[in-house]
């Protein structure tokens, strides 16, 4: 299934899902050159939980819409900003719209559901144009996701538990989702994964040159 085609199916289903009207991705508001967005409720903004950074005005600037439809390239942990705090970083494709980088917090609700709901795929709808809903929580800062594939809403967290019923922490819940990704893709590695790789090898030769040097 396209992303043209699910964004029909998903328009055509909002009478019976209750859900605000979906929009295609190239309806989103994404803007060239910016390639990050953030999944957080800002204090300066309102109700919208996805929202670029304009370093110009140093301000959040909201997207058009808070849904959007993609296919899963990458995802990953990665310690980012000032306080080197651990975020959940998805590479998506947008169709018409490109690709481009979310991120979330990594210990927080709206990642453990996001990976939860991944893990509770299939190699081959992980694979498939994934839509996704952002709307604010009940509680103070929280980000709600839900997944709409295969025409119906994913929420993996009560599968998401061990054999005693706690809740999986979101480290394992990610392993899993890697996995299924590196499985339905066919690859040993995942593109972070090469990049990092490829990196520590440049580190290597760089570390070694200039100790041959200095001999």
């Amino acid at each position: 299934m396209t992303i043209s085609r699910i964004s029909n199916n998903l328009t055509q289903d909002q009478a019976t899902t209750s859900v605000q009207p979906w929009y295609p991705a190239s309806m989103l508001g994404w803007r060239h050159p910016r390639k990050v967005a953030y999944i957080h409720r800002h204090p300066q903004l309102q109700d919208q939980c996805l929202y670029f950074w304009n370093h110009q005005e140093n301000i959040p600037e909201p997207t058009t819409a808070q849904d959007l439809i993609f296919l899963l390239e990458d995802i990953y942990v990665q310690a980012r900003g000032e306080f080197k705090a651990h975020k959940l970083v998805m590479d998506i494709d947008l169709g018409l719209d490109g690709r481009i980088r979310l991120i979330c917090g990594f210990n927080t609700t709206c990642a453990t559901t996001l990976l939860s709901s991944l893990c509770a795929l299939s190699p081959v709808l992980l694979t498939s144009p994934l839509a996704l809903r952002l709307r604010p929580g009940s509680s103070h800062g929280v980000v709600m996701p839900a997944l709409f594939v295969d025409n119906e809403w994913v929420d993996g967290r009560p599968m998401a538990r061990d054999e005693k019923g706690n809740a999986l922490p979101p480290i394992d819940l990610l392993t899993e989702v890697q996995t299924l990704l590196k499985h339905a893709t066919g690859v040993e590695m995942l593109d972070h994964q090469i990049r990092k790789e490829r990196s520590q090898s440049l580190y290597q030769d760089h570390r070694s040159a200039h100790e041959s040097t200095g001999k």
